[in-house]
């Protein structure tokens, strides 16, 4: 697939054509991609009136490749993408400008956790059995 995660691309047609965006995630199994902000749906989760409070969330849905286009981050157009090899590499290339295409990497983020020793207190429940009164 020549689109890949962090690439943007811009929708050809469907409810949100015309809308652009990152690519979130990548289906290389069924050609679909996710993009931020486009394709959303709500869903309705009902609360089990404990612990689980009702909500309305908005979830991104997978759209086909078919529908996207890659949005040179060069040239900043809409293109088609082309692939070259040289020395077993092989590097995505923008059909307008001729340019080797680069996804963006995302930056990881270090993030340092504490771990915190919690002393658990156990505590026994003393469980009284009833006493039956049998008749003899």
């Amino acid at each position: 697939m020549k689109i890949k995660k962090g690439d943007t691309v811009k929708i050809l047609y469907g409810k949100d054509n015309g809308k652009t965006g990152p690519v979130v995630a990548v289906d290389l199994k069924n050609n679909m991609v996710i993009v931020s902000g486009v394709n959303v749906s709500k869903r309705h989760l009902k609360g089990d009136g404990r612990t689980r409070t009702s909500e309305i969330l908005t979830v991104e849905k997978p759209m086909a490749v078919s529908k996207v286009i890659l949005v040179c981050p060069l040239c900043g157009k809409t293109t088609r993408v082309g692939l070259k090899r040289e020395d077993g590499k092989v590097t995505r290339i923008c059909k307008k400008c001729g340019k080797a295409i680069e996804a963006k990497k995302e930056e990881k983020v270090e993030v340092k956790k504490e771990t915190e020793k919690k002393e658990v207190k156990k505590t026994v429940k003393k469980t009284t059995k009833a006493k039956t009164n049998t008749k003899k």
